[in-house]
């Protein structure tokens, strides 16, 4: 099938299937079609199933490890069920290995999830949703933050946050470009996670038409006209406001912005998507009735406001799905960014030869392979060295584990982290995904 023919039966495919407009599905082609990072099945002339990988970087400081971001996977009606979209995940994950670290998928339902989980597909990235009333007050968060400062220092910032303008982005006050350079420095300095690194190209695609995406981007920036921070932001239902992602140079930037996205919405309730606990608040306001209100009250309804001392609740969420591929990497990976690391481990069924049963959620193993011919890695003091078991004679203190089982250990909650570390000396791979495409 010519590349053009294939193009155009895809685009139909996925704008039926995914209910995706046609100019996005359009806009998405223009940018990003690659015929080396599609699978598709056909019958009859017919694209019955098919699904779409979008390259990515992601970065720890200097070091980087690639992902390939897999959408649209779908299936013509009457092709569903019938195993042909995991045949495809399998082929493309397969025929990637060498050129990709890991693909990863962000399921839109439990179903989806689970389905993806007997593909070797395992939860990953995790976000928080911080949620806010309509009568939260961001100026006094900002300067509960300050408590913890030197007093001279607190005295300092205080006014900073009026120093601050935000404006809705239309290309008036700051091109594409300068935006872009921005969001792109805020991600080099990053060293918290292992973060999804955005190309020009991609942040090109994200600004270029936001309305087909549902996006308003606002950006803030200082006294001598320098961009200090830029938010993306969706309506959704129920009068509330998502902030899918934000670049921030300071904390005063960070609640400055979201002090202007809620004087914009002022009836709509905030939620704000995050990794980073770093902006902890302590405390929400909340809208209620005197009749309501535990203090007493009137029974009249007159409107009040009641402060609840409490700390946000944070839902850690599941976000993103990884399938690890090249277990070499990502371990030589985490010797060069944790220099505090100190294992030897080998992999089982590290091959390429790696399958995945659709009804057992398992690895087929290589039974027949020796026992001396497996490869260690031995991870200490910033460095990885490999090594075959026969070459090192007492296997004491090695981790046996097949690639599910390291799998599960790398992608595992933060919340076990300490406890895998103290037993195993293996890192959590704090995958971070934000501000994707589609």
């Amino acid at each position: 099938m010519e590349t053009e023919e294939l193009k155009r039966k895809l685009m139909g495919l996925w704008e039926k299937t995914t209910h995706n407009s046609k100019e996005l599905v359009a806009t998405l082609f223009d940018y990003y079609f690659d015929i080396n990072l599609i699978e598709f099945k056909e019958m009859d002339g017919k694209v019955v199933s098919a699904l779409f990988g979008i390259p990515y970087v992601f970065g720890y400081g200097k070091n980087n490890l690639k992902g390939l971001y897999l959408i649209s996977l779908s299936s013509e009606e009457g092709f569903r069920k019938k195993g042909i979209l995991s045949e495809l995940l399998n082929n493309l994950n397969d025929r990637v290995k060498e050129e990709f670290d890991f693909t990863f998928i962000v399921p839109h339902t439990e179903l989806l999830a689970d389905y993806y989980g007997t593909l070797g597909y395992l939860n990953s990235s995790f976000i928080f949703e911080e949620r806010y009333t309509p009568l939260h007050d961001f100026k006094n968060d900002y300067l509960l933050s300050l408590n913890d400062s030197d007093e001279r220092i607190r005295d300092l910032k205080k006014g900073l946050l009026d120093e601050i303008r935000v404006s809705i982005n239309d290309n008036s006050l700051f091109t594409k470009d300068q935006i872009i350079r921005f969001i792109e420095s805020i991600e080099n300095k990053s060293t918290s996670a292992v973060n999804l690194m955005h190309s020009s190209k991609d942040l090109d695609y994200i600004l270029q038409d936001q309305n087909l995406r549902n996006l308003t981007s606002c950006v803030a920036y200082d006294q001598d006209g320098r961009i200090t921070g830029v938010a993306f932001t969706q309506k959704e239902e129920l009068k509330r406001i998502k902030v899918v992602a934000n670049y921030v140079a300071d904390t005063c930037s960070y609640f400055a912005l979201l002090d202007f996205i809620k004087r914009q919405n002022q009836d709509y309730s905030i939620s704000v998507n995050t990794s980073d606990p770093k902006f902890q608040t302590h405390s929400i306001i909340q809208q209620t009735y005197a009749s309501e209100n535990p203090a007493g009250g009137d029974l009249d309804n007159t409107f009040s406001s009641v402060e609840i001392a409490f700390n946000i609740n944070r839902l850690l969420q599941p976000l993103g799905m990884v399938r690890l591929l090249n277990f070499h990497n990502i371990i030589e990976y985490l010797a060069q960014t944790r220099s505090d690391v100190d294992f030897k481990l080998s992999i089982r069924n590290e091959s390429s030869d790696i399958s995945f049963s659709k009804n057992t959620d398992t690895y087929d193993l290589d039974s027949n392979k020796e026992d001396n011919e497996y490869t260690v890695y031995i991870v200490k003091n910033g460095k990885c060295k490999i090594e075959h078991k026969s070459d090192i004679g007492s296997d004491r203190q090695i981790l046996y584990l097949s690639s599910k089982e390291v799998s599960e250990l790398l992608l595992r909650k933060n919340d076990s982290s300490n406890l895998i570390m103290e037993a195993f000396g293996i890192p959590r791979l704090n995958i971070q995904i934000r501000l994707l495409p589609i």
